[in-house]
């Protein structure tokens, strides 16, 4: 039996975002309030109940005094933010970008409409958070229809403006704004404001239950998305099933079932899907085939970073041990296009546990870019019948892997490898940690001659995109101040800062900047600040390359040992298009299209605890 499970499924960015925020403020308060259910599922909620996270209703919202309060994804009414601030409220703010564009469109077309006494019609379902929300922008004068039969309230001879809730279906909007060109005798204006994002699940979850002979569909009950995707599938797939959580499968549905998908709404975590997908393989152990995969490929690309040997070695080392055979392939993707593989025993990756860099080589390949490329790479798989492939790398890795699974169904699985921490869907990459204490060791060596001189320091470290080297690394030195992509850094703001440190006698002062930061490198800064203070002794370090090298430290062996072992477990589980990462100290599934399409975020509260450290 092939078990898969829907790369389009899962929380959309909106979701993710607002419970990424519960989690961080209740790691530090053990208490946030949220009103209504912070997703719709009730065992997410109750995962976060137990954290501290506690549902209440405006009602209780508007008793509360002092409080810490998150306005969930699908955003609140003007009112609720004006009840905060007479309570003394602070919110955390989760809403949804999508959602306060639409909020903000609303008010706007209201305003406007209001002086030739027109309506605002708002398609949705009565009731829900986010429509609730878009009302409370027309002062509640907004007329909510979910369907034709509700239009019967609209006045057809003033003019109209249409709105949709971002959850709709395109077909029922379709069908509303035909009505309504139909009947009004007036302005008409239509603004088609459904989130494509979730809308264009509906043909994409189509395709997959078309795909499998049986759909389990994992959803709460109260999800409107969830009941939505489910009538797609159960029209497309009559053996779909709906399931709240894992203990709700009943295994007679898959008697004789070659392929089975596994989905969810955009409500629904992935972990709840992974255990349904594992519930699935316990109770039919004795059905499932892992004997197509007989042979695995493994390889290393872009960046190196110290722990890739690490992977490798556990890679090898739990394909022998389930009987596998395992062949590295040499310099990445260029080594898959020109057959450079290399077959591995358990002893070839003896005594490089230790090591930085990485046995098999890393290259860049632009062949693998172009179709013919991954055409010849496919055609050399089955030249030497690899079967599945572990790729070890960062998102371009993880890119071409998508690719190359979509156009040719091969299994690939990747594990995380880059220094700079910045995939999402993992809580650590491969050759961060190792990073992190080259540049703390180097950083340290520099403050000994800064204090020796009083010297002003500028040391860049690697960080194109991100900055979670540059913020790690400066708290753990106490830097002065970190300058990292995420945060716009006004040399003016950083000359105020700095001439208070000096007029507070400081000797030395170390300023980490990553090579991403808007205000440019470490040269361009150290300039800017010369030219005004020509008295201070500033120098630039670059630390470059030396980060990535290096022998890894132990965390980033246990992490890529423990990822190395899983990636191989997940392509004996079937699973495929997916990453291998780290969450919350558990081994986690995630498909290539969420870690590539979602940017991971660094911790407001580290960058706090920056600020109130360097003073």
């Amino acid at each position: 039996m092939n078990i898969e499970i829907d790369p389009n499924a899962g929380f959309c960015f909106g979701v993710v975002n607002a419970i990424n925020k519960a989690e961080e403020i209740l790691k530090e308060d053990n208490q946030l309030f949220c009103i209504g259910d912070i997703v719709h599922n009730n065992i997410e909620v109750d995962r976060l109940n137990a954290q501290g996270l506690q549902a209440i209703n405006h009602d209780q919202f508007a008793k509360l005094s002092g409080k810490k309060v998150l306005f969930r994804a699908h955003g609140e009414p003007p009112t609720s933010y004006e009840t905060a601030k007479k309570q003394n409220i602070e919110i955390i703010d989760a809403s949804c970008p999508v959602v306060l564009k639409l909020q903000k469109k609303i008010k706007k077309a209201y305003q406007e409409i209001k002086k030739s006494n027109g309506q605002i019609i708002i398609y949705g379902k009565k009731g829900h958070a986010e429509v609730n929300g878009l009302v409370g922008q027309t002062e509640g004068k907004a007329i909510v229809v979910e369907n034709t039969d509700d239009l019967k309230l609209v006045n057809f001879s003033l003019p109209v403006v249409l709105f949709s809730q971002t959850t709709k279906t395109i077909s029922g909007f379709a069908e509303i704004s035909e009505y309504l060109k139909k009947e009004c005798k007036n302005s008409l204006s239509i603004n088609d404001t459904i989130c494509r994002k979730v809308s264009n699940r509906v043909p994409l979850i189509k395709d997959f239950a078309g795909k499998h002979d049986v759909i389990i569909f994992v959803s709460g009950k109260k999800s409107s998305n969830g009941k939505l995707l489910f009538d797609v599938c159960k029209r497309t797939n009559q053996n779909s099933h709906f399931i709240t959580c894992p203990d709700e499968l009943n295994m007679d549905w898959f008697v004789n079932a070659k392929s089975v998908g596994v989905s969810g709404a955009t409500s629904t975590p992935t972990w709840l899907m992974n255990g349904t997908i594992e519930k699935i393989k316990l109770e039919n152990k004795n059905d499932l085939s892992m004997s197509k995969i007989k042979k695995i490929g493994v390889l290393t690309s872009g960046g190196d970073a110290p722990g890739m040997n690490a992977a490798i070695r556990a890679v090898v080392r739990a394909a022998i041990y389930n009987k596998i055979e395992v062949v590295g392939v040499l310099q990445g993707y260029e080594g898959l296009i020109h057959g450079d593989f290399k077959k591995m025993k358990s002893h070839d990756v003896s005594n490089i546990i230790q090591k930085g860099g990485t046995i098999l080589r890393s290259a860049r390949s632009e062949e693998f870019r172009t179709v013919e490329g991954r055409k010849k790479a496919h055609e050399q798989m089955i030249a030497n019948k690899i079967d599945a492939l572990v790729v070890i790398g960062g998102d371009g890795t993880f890119s071409g892997a998508r690719i190359f699974t979509q156009e040719f169904d091969i299994p690939v699985v990747g594990i995380p490898g880059t220094i700079d921490n910045d995939l999402f869907g993992t809580d650590y990459t491969i050759g961060y940690d190792t990073a992190i204490n080259t540049v703390i060791d180097a950083v340290d060596k520099i403050r000994d001659t800064a204090s020796a001189h009083n010297r002003l320091f500028f040391i860049e470290v690697m960080g194109r995109d991100a900055g979670f080297i540059a913020l790690r690394s400066g708290i753990a030195t106490g830097a002065e101040a970190i300058l990292i992509p995420e945060k716009e850094t006004h040399t003016q703001e950083l000359q105020k800062y700095l001439e208070k440190g000096y007029k507070e006698h400081k000797s030395s002062g170390i300023v980490i900047v990553a090579e991403g930061d808007k205000s440019g490198g470490a040269y361009t800064i150290a300039k800017e600040i010369g030219k005004e203070h020509p008295e201070y002794d500033i120098r630039v370090s670059v630390l470059g390359h030396m980060q990535r090298g290096g022998s890894p430290s132990a965390f980033d062996r246990v992490t890529a040992s423990t990822l190395g072992v899983a990636a191989v477990e997940a392509l004996l589980d079937d699973q495929k298009s997916i990453m291998v990462g780290i969450v919350n100290g558990e081994v986690s599934h995630v498909s290539f299209n969420k870690t590539i399409k979602n940017k991971k975020k660094v911790k407001d509260s580290l960058m706090s605890l920056n600020d109130i450290l360097s003073i």
